[in-house]
């Protein structure tokens, strides 16, 4: 683990309270990293925890500029749109991780391209099938 990535870690846990974020950061990035090397997926993949959209906060989210969940996509010369509703639909499709992201106080998914910046913002609350239970 690179140096920065630990001191990230450590001022996320402070700030959040809680590991189960960092878990799943490390957890997606690991899963990713090992997709793309084994050629399962031809896009490298980084997560990390970025600002989200305020007008997609629920009750349960955390403060904007840490509420997003930002998945950057490190080679992303010729990313086309399906490429990134393709990773959008990895985690969209997947209700009861959206749940989780949710409970855990993000509230936006962003998915981003590391150099040309082109991808799209989605309202987890959208997803997950309980907006007649949410206040919005």
């Amino acid at each position: 683990m690179r140096l920065w990535e630990f001191i990230k870690n450590i001022i996320n846990t402070i700030m959040d309270g809680s590991l189960e974020r960092v878990r799943i950061i490390r957890a997606m990035n690991e899963n990713f990293q090992e997709s793309y090397y084994s050629g399962g997926i031809d896009r490298l993949c980084r997560v990390s925890i970025g600002a989200g959209d305020p007008e997609f906060a629920h009750e349960m989210s955390s403060m904007w500029v840490r509420s997003g969940f930002r998945i950057t996509i490190e080679n992303d010369l010729g990313l086309a749109d399906s490429e990134v509703f393709e990773i959008s639909d990895y985690i969209l499709q997947n209700k009861s991780f959206i749940r989780q992201l949710m409970a855990l106080g993000f509230d936006t998914l962003i998915v981003q391209g590391k150099v040309t910046r082109r991808g799209k913002l989605f309202c987890l609350k959208s997803y997950s099938n309980l907006n007649e239970y949410m206040l919005h």
